[in-house]
């Protein structure tokens, strides 16, 4: 086998050497590591999935940057290995669990160019998504994936990037991008399902801009027969590292409908400006797009540890903040965190992390202007309306790792027709009042998540890991408690994050 692979690469890439294009998986776990903490110590980390390069020419395994397991590789420049998603375990509400998926994945890479796919059908049965808030008939991994059946589905990517010279950097297809530093983000998240993108980076010093165009859809207010409304957002991300230990990041974004009963605007030139202010122009436009701003904040004390901060801001007035009513148009949301590797004890990882966000953020007058794709939020997967605590701590030793996480979140769910803005589909002119509204609001849940994983790598496969889980799961709401238990062992790919926590 190993001779056969090196008589194709003598073949097929025979005087290829330098460097290649390469693309991280998006998956929390795969920056655990303190070699990816050093390597990244003046990065721009907070931009997702990282774009880096590798040695090229040699004719062997290569094991990635991130220390993962090998791949099968050809040579450096083309890769083909399986994927898998395959487990089973037990709930002591629902019983049999399990799933069953596995594909492949394949890149091919120069120094300026790769293209990169994954395919993944699997079955799961039951579905967990009654366990969740997201109740509109979502896979927490992906979002809504392609459904063939009820419990069959598909997750996969095609991304292909082009860099230009040492400034411009192309990406584009059907993927999932990320903003922030944290294991949640307020900004842009990979919790809703794969979309279709363009995305260019400027890089010049010690700043990168990035210009992100994507394509979503919204299934909210039609029937499943029907096909889904596209909408397009616009987004701005400026990373200034203005030091090698402190980063700044601007964001902005704009939503707006593809096509309503006036108008057609699956291009709208005014927002493809990449250095345009989208709430000057909205308002010259006098639309109805939904504009949001926010920023991520950085510093890294040494190359073992980060803290976070990001806002988001989506509609607020000084003088409302100021007359603390708590007016419902005050729409914002934080986070703080910090995570640390290597300290005190080498290979682990530590990782404590705040979010709330205000009721009816990321929210609009209809859900087609909401900041969401397919039936989910783009930004954290509770939507608004809601506080939350995560605490992890992972291990590894020797070729084993250990992750325990506590997840906590609070939040307020909506009883009837009155909207109390955790469901940022639902429309924010269905609230009750225009003030006294406050976190938590509507029907109180809290819910602790304790789960504990144990990885094993499986030898000669890429990211593919012999698992043990046990989640631990209760909801108290109106004085009464929900609780499950689940254990499951499988075999999976450890390539898309699935947010089963919450």
């Amino acid at each position: 086998m190993k001779f056969f692979g090196l008589v194709i690469s003598i073949l097929i890439w025979s005087g290829a050497f330098g460097q290649t294009l390469k693309m991280d998986d998006i998956h929390y776990r795969n920056f655990f590591s303190g070699t990816h903490f050093e390597n990244n110590f003046a990065a721009h980390t907070s931009i997702k999935p990282m774009i880096y390069y590798s040695p090229s020419g040699s004719l062997k395994s290569y094991a990635n940057h991130s220390n993962h397991n090998v791949s099968w590789w050809v040579n450096d420049n083309f890769e083909i290995y399986p994927i898998v998603d395959l487990g089973v375990g037990y709930d002591n509400i629902k019983g049999l669990a399990y799933d069953l998926g596995a594909g492949f994945a394949s890149s091919i890479a120069k120094n300026k160019w790769c293209i990169s796919a994954k395919i993944l059908p699997y079955y799961s049965q039951p579905n967990y998504i009654e366990d969740s808030i997201q109740s509109s008939q979502i896979d927490l991994g992906t979002g809504r994936p392609i459904s063939f059946t009820k419990s069959t589905f598909f997750r996969g990517e095609l991304v292909g990037i082009y860099r230009l010279n040492k400034f411009f950097t192309f990406t584009g297809g059907y993927g999932k991008n990320f903003f922030g530093e944290g294991y949640r983000s307020l900004l842009l998240s990979d919790h809703a399902a794969a979309n279709p993108y363009l995305k260019i980076e400027t890089t010049f010093h010690t700043i990168k801009y990035v210009n992100l165009f994507n394509v979503w859809n919204d299934f909210y207010q039609i029937d499943d027969s029907s096909k889904p409304i596209t909408k397009l957002s616009a987004m701005h991300y400026l990373s200034w590292n203005i030091t090698k230990r402190f980063n700044l990041s601007l964001f902005e974004t704009v939503i707006w409908q593809a096509k309503d009963s006036l108008n057609t605007r699956y291009f709208e030139p005014n927002y493809m400006n990449p250095f345009v202010f989208y709430r000057p122009v909205e308002y010259g436009l006098g639309s109805s797009d939904n504009v949001l701003v926010g920023l991520n904040i950085s510093y890294k004390p040494s190359s073992k540890s980060t803290i976070y901060y990001q806002l988001i801001l989506d509609e607020f007035l000084i003088s409302e903040l100021r007359s603390d009513q708590k007016w419902w148009g005050n729409k914002y949301g934080m986070q703080l965190g910090v995570k640390m590797t290597d300290l005190p004890v080498p290979n682990l990882y530590a990782q404590m992390e705040l979010n709330f966000v205000r009721p009816f953020t990321y929210s609009h007058k209809e859900s087609i202007q909401s900041y969401s794709h397919a039936n989910a939020s783009v930004a954290h997967p509770l939507g608004a309306n809601f506080y939350e605590l995560n605490t992890i701590i992972s291990y590894k030793h020797n070729k084993q790792r250990f992750t325990g996480q506590i997840t906590y979140a609070g939040y307020g769910a909506d009883t009837s027709s009155i909207s109390y803005g955790q469901n940022v589909l639902a429309s924010y002119a269905n609230r009750d009042d225009n003030y006294g509204h406050t976190i938590m609001q509507g029907e109180k849940h809290n819910v602790l998540s304790v789960s504990f994983i144990c990885e094993y790598p499986v030898p000669n496969f890429k990211n593919m890991f012999l698992t043990a889980k046990y989640k631990w799961r209760s909801d108290w709401v109106n004085y009464k408690q929900h609780s499950n238990h689940f254990i499951e062992i499988g075999i999976r790919s450890r390539i898309w994050n699935a947010y089963d926590d919450i």
